[in-house]
C-alpha cells in the first residue's frame, strides 16, 4: 500500500509539472490532435499552447481526455476550440465534450449520452473542466464568463444560451436562436457572432447581462450568406460610450474586417485578405496588435489608424501547426499591473 500510495503521489506531481503557470501577455492556442493521426469527426485530444508574442513554444497543457473530467472535440470541426477571455481576465473559457478521444463524433450525441463542457484555465495553468451541460445539442463552441459565476455559451443548434448555475450537470436558458460562434463581454454587455444564413446581422449585442430571451441589437451585417466566426470588441476612445471597434474574421470572404462606430451607427473601415478563424487583440496606445490562427497558422498584424482610421499592417507569420493538429481559438491572459480594460477580446497595454 505504501508502495501504491508513492506511485500516485509521484504520478500526481508530474501531472501538475507538466501544467506550467502561464506567463501573462503570452498566447494561449486551443490545439485539436496529438499528431499520431489525422483529425477527423472523432473525439480528439484538445492541448493549450503557450507562445510568446513573437511565436516561440513555450510549453504544451494537455487537457483531460477521458473518464469524468474528459474535455475532447470534433477533430476536424473549424468552429470548435473558440477560446474567450473572462471579463475580470482570470481565466480563458474554452468549450468541449465529455467523451474520451477516440470516440465516435461526440457532437451527433445527445447531450444526456455526452454532456457539452466548458473547460477554463487561468495563470497557473492548471485546467479546470468540472462544468458540464446536459441540455445543449449539436457543436459546442464557445464560452464566456464575468467572473465565473455564470457563463454565456454558443453552439449550432441550441444556439445563444445563459447558464446560470455551473456545475457538474448545468442545464442553460436560451437567449438567441440564432447558429452562434463566438461569445465575448465588454463592460458587462454580451456580443456574440454567427454563420446563420437566415440573417444578415453578423455580430450582435444582446444587452446587459441578458437572462431570458433578447432580441439582439446589430453591430455588423454582411451578405446572407456570409458568417463572422473570430471576433474582438474594444473601446479605444474613451469620448464614445461603449464598445467603438469589432475586428471580425469572415470566414466565407477569407478577409480580416474592421467596423468602427462613430456614437451614432456602425461602419466597415478596412479588410485585408486572411484564412483566419480565430484572433486576440492587445491595445498599445492607439494601436491594436492583432494575433490570428488558422488552422495550419499563427500570424499577427498591428493595425496604427486607431479608432475609426482604415484598417492598415501587414500579416506577419509566427508559428505552424504540426502535422495532424489544428490550430483553434487564442486567447491572452492579462498581465495584473497592465490591465486597461476588461472583457474578452478586450485589449491591455503590454510592458515593452
Amino acid at each position: 500500500m505504501k508502495r501504491l500510495a508513492c506511485v500516485l503521489v509521484l504520478a500526481a506531481l508530474v501531472a501538475t509539472a507538466n501544467a506550467g503557470p502561464i506567463t501573462p501577455g503570452d498566447l494561449v492556442i486551443c490545439r485539436f490532435g496529438d499528431g499520431s493521426a489525422a483529425l477527423g469527426t472523432a473525439a480528439t485530444k484538445v492541448f493549450l499552447d503557450e507562445y510568446t508574442t513573437s511565436g516561440s513554444l513555450v510549453q504544451s497543457i494537455a487537457v483531460s481526455s477521458a473518464g469524468s473530467s474528459a474535455l475532447t472535440a470534433v477533430g476536424n470541426a473549424t468552429t470548435e476550440g473558440v477560446i474567450s477571455r473572462s471579463q475580470d481576465g482570470t481565466r480563458l473559457v474554452f468549450a468541449g465534450y465529455r467523451k474520451d478521444a477516440g470516440g465516435t463524433s461526440p457532437s451527433s450525441d445527445t447531450p444526456a449520452t455526452t454532456n457539452r463542457v466548458i473547460g477554463w484555465v487561468g495563470d497557473s495553468g492548471v485546467v479546470d473542466t468540472s462544468i458540464g451541460l446536459t441540455d445543449p445539442t449539436g457543436s459546442f463552441r464557445s464560452a464566456t464568463t464575468v467572473d465565473g459565476a455564470h457563463y454565456y455559451i454558443s453552439a449550432a443548434s441550441n444556439y445563444l444560451r445563459y447558464v446560470a448555475t455551473p456545475g457538474p450537470a448545468s442545464t442553460s436558458v436560451q437567449i438567441d436562436a440564432r447558429n452562434s460562434r463566438q461569445v465575448n463581454l465588454l463592460n458587462n454587455e454580451l456580443f456574440a457572432s454567427n454563420g446563420s444564413t437566415a440573417i444578415t446581422p453578423k455580430v450582435q449585442s444582446y444587452g446587459i447581462l441578458p437572462t431570458t430571451a433578447t432580441v439582439p441589437t446589430p453591430i455588423v451585417t454582411l451578405a446572407l450568406t456570409d458568417a463572422v466566426h473570430g471576433f474582438v470588441v474594444l473601446d479605444l476612445d474613451p469620448n464614445i460610450a461603449g464598445a467603438d471597434t469589432v475586428y471580425g474574421l469572415s470566414t466565407v470572404l477569407s478577409q480580416l474586417v474592421k467596423w468602427s462606430y462613430n456614437g451614432t451607427s456602425w461602419s466597415q473601415t478596412g479588410f485585408i485578405s486572411s484564412s483566419a478563424s480565430n484572433l486576440a487583440g492587445v491595445v498599445t496606445g492607439s494601436n491594436v496588435t492583432l494575433y490570428l490562427t488558422s488552422p495550419t497558422t499563427l500570424s499577427t498584424l498591428t493595425d496604427t489608424s486607431g479608432q475609426g482610421g482604415t484598417l492598415n499592417g501587414t500579416l506577419t507569420s509566427l508559428a505552424t501547426a504540426g502535422t495532424y493538429t489544428a490550430f483553434r481559438g487564442i486567447g491572452i491572459l492579462p498581465e495584473p499591473a497592465s490591465l486597461l480594460l476588461l472583457g474578452l477580446g478586450v485589449a491591455l497595454i503590454r510592458r515593452r
